[in-house]
């Protein structure tokens, strides 16, 4: 290495100079990147809670729902939920369908009822529900028995109808009806679509169909919705929560109260 009286020969300084401000600036701009993940934290933090907070909000209001005995549609419970969220939003009901998982296999392969599946491909299913011990194999509700190591299953499985019949279709009631043996079945299923109300109740259905109020059909068909999905939008992110009816202990056709049994939350522009 060559060095003057007065220090480094230029070429050597400029190196020196040039590997200084490289290093500096890699150091500058590692500063600023972990200053943007930090802000970034901050932020998904921030709406996390905000996020949060709405849908504990919702959880609080839509307990009203309980006092109701027709889940008619969305409109109440999208009422319920406007007062509390500011943002858009939109209510699914997200139970009444098959769930492939709990179901019975004579149910599953019941002619109606595949016929109805096969019509509607996987718009026939649903992956919410509570397990119906009265619609369940022995399997599934031995190997959940196993798995609570012989404790209560309760309200994992019990006998809130899993359908709410103001929201199931023509074919779809028709098809629950055949399985159920009722009579006539199309002919009833639009029967019973063409007088559901507000104030339709057992009494009344039973009437439609003919039978007796503690018929079969109704461990399956009820009027309230078992599981609903809230989907909203902030500014930065898309959230959804989803809420599950809990039956009375001692009245398992009742509603005690609704959980949340499902949140999750996905920040856009990678925050």
């Amino acid at each position: 290495m060559k060095i003057s009286e007065r220090g480094f020969s230029t070429p050597l300084a400029l190196t020196v100079i040039f590997s200084l401000s490289i290093t500096a600036l890699a150091f500058s701009m590692l500063i600023a990147a972990n200053e943007k993940r930090i802000k970034s934290y901050k932020t998904a933090v921030e709406e996390k809670k905000k996020i949060d907070c709405i849908i504990f909000d919702i959880e609080e209001k839509i307990q009203l729902l309980k006092d109701i005995p027709s889940d008619t549609d969305e409109q109440e419970i999208t009422f319920l939920i406007s007062s509390v969220c500011d943002y858009n939003f939109k209510v699914f009901d997200v139970s009444t369908g098959i769930n492939k998982n709990f179901c019975r296999k004579d149910f599953l392969t019941n002619k109606a009822i595949d016929e109805y599946i096969t019509a509607n491909g996987d718009k026939a299913f649903l992956e919410y529900g509570w397990i119906n011990p009265k619609f369940s194999d022995k399997e599934v509700l031995e190997q959940i028995s196993k798995d609570f190591c012989g404790k209560s299953t309760y309200p994992l499985v019990n006998n809130l109808p899993p359908l709410n019949i103001h929201n199931m279709s023509i074919d779809f009631l028709t098809a629950v009806f055949k399985f159920c043996k009722i009579k006539e079945a199309e002919k009833k299923a639009e029967k019973v679509k063409e007088r559901l109300s507000f104030s339709t109740g057992i009494k009344e259905l039973s009437e439609i169909l003919a039978v007796e109020e503690n018929h079969m059909v109704f461990d399956l068909t009820g009027t309230k919705t078992v599981f609903w999905k809230v989907e909203f939008e902030t500014k930065k992110a898309k959230a959804y929560a989803v809420f599950a009816a809990v039956p009375q202990k001692e009245n398992q056709k009742k509603i005690e109260k609704y959980i949340l049994v499902e949140k999750k939350a996905v920040f856009k522009g990678g925050l």
